[in-house]
């Protein structure tokens, strides 16, 4: 079953993901079975699953998970830099 990205108003109030990490991050778990922790935590909103870096540690038997949820927080640290002109602004 697919996992579908959490409402904000379901989300951590330390969760800073943008919508298109939310959407990976989703897509990424969905490749989990439905029950595992990982998944229950970021459906639930739960601190621990907050930011993708912080999911890693519940998929870690699951290299290419692990990989593929660094990814996603990578290319979203990529468009804020960009959004906002790099690494430092004049």
């Amino acid at each position: 079953m697919n996992l579908q990205p959490l409402p904000r108003e379901r989300r951590h109030r330390a969760d800073y993901r943008d919508e298109q990490e939310h959407a990976e991050v989703a897509r990424i778990l969905s490749e989990l079975p439905a029950e595992h922790p990982a998944r229950v935590a970021y459906s639930t909103g739960a601190r621990k699953a907050s930011d993708s870096v912080s999911l890693t540690w519940l998929v870690a038997d699951r290299r290419d998970i692990v990989q593929a949820l660094v990814d996603a927080n990578m290319a979203a640290w990529r468009r804020t830099l960009s959004r906002q002109g790099g690494y430092f602004r004049p």
